[in-house]
């Protein structure tokens, strides 16, 4: 005798998968046809130097050097527009309509940085940083938002407000690497394209220091010229130093040579005529 199984019920486990899926799909939905077009910018990006390797050795020296610039490590929007990453920490993120703007607040965390770096007295303390500058589209968290319902926009207004993304962030962040110690490397989009009746960056680097009628002179400071002179003399210091225990820092001897040829450069160059 025969005995019939009883009819399944409900779906399988495969359709139980894709019901499933499809449920995560409209969870998650996204309409990127209700994203305005990207707003074409400057990026400025500052990054700290040997963090990788600093990590690596000390993550309690590591703190303490992001800790002592005031200005911390990441993309230099206004200069109200600060976004913090994913420990909440504080990164300049400014990306400007005119190269003038990404000038004006670039320069004044150039200052501070170096200043900072001339005051500090321990060469265990000091701390190398360089630059880029890009031009191009950058996406804000508040255009991303118009492709969210209107629920999930508000519940996640906070954390949309730190995003920003865009090709010129990636090439500000790829470019400083061409840049030396206390340098300002220009990437190529920057000297490139420019916005409508200016003209593009002239140089592969910008000499941050050169006075220039459209941007402020910081209160207090000394001449940039001597500033910069004072800079480089203390890099070339800090170098020996660096050669002199460089079984300490995980550098190769080359790319130290190579960071003081491209500082003793950079810092003697003039804007062309």
């Amino acid at each position: 005798m025969t005995v019939e199984k009883p009819p399944r019920s409900g779906p399988g486990p495969e359709e139980q998968v894709r019901i499933y899926a499809r449920r995560q799909r409209e969870r998650y939905r996204f309409d990127s046809s209700k994203i305005a077009r990207a707003e074409n910018v400057y990026v400025g990006w500052i990054d700290l130097m040997g963090a990788g390797h600093l990590m690596s050795v000390s993550l309690e020296t590591a703190r303490q050097r992001a800790g002592s610039t005031p200005h911390g490590g990441g993309a230099c929007n206004s200069k109200e527009d600060i976004y913090r990453d994913a420990t909440n920490q504080r990164r300049g993120f400014h990306s400007l309509p005119a190269q003038s703007d990404i000038e004006q607040v670039v320069r004044p965390v150039m200052i501070d940085l170096s200043s900072i770096f001339i005051s500090t007295p321990d060469p265990q303390n000091k701390v190398l940083l360089r630059g880029g500058i890009a031009f191009g589209p950058v996406y804000r968290g508040e255009a991303i938002a118009a492709g969210l319902a209107a629920g999930k926009r508000e519940k996640h207004k906070e954390a949309l407000s730190r995003v920003a993304f865009g090709p010129a962030i990636i090439q500000a962040y790829r470019g400083e690497g061409a840049a030396p110690p206390y340098g300002i490397a220009v990437h190529e989009s920057a000297r490139s394209f420019a916005p409508p009746a200016t003209t593009p960056f002239l140089m592969t680097h910008w000499l941050w220091w050169l006075t220039h009628p459209d941007l402020e002179h910081p209160d207090g400071a000394p001449p940039l010229t001597i500033l910069k002179e004072v800079l480089c003399g203390d890099l070339i210091k800090h170098f020996a130093w660096l050669r002199s225990t460089l079984l300490l820092h995980g550098l190769p001897a080359e790319k130290l040579m190579q960071w003081e040829q491209m500082a003793q450069q950079y810092f003697r160059l003039r804007a062309p005529s």
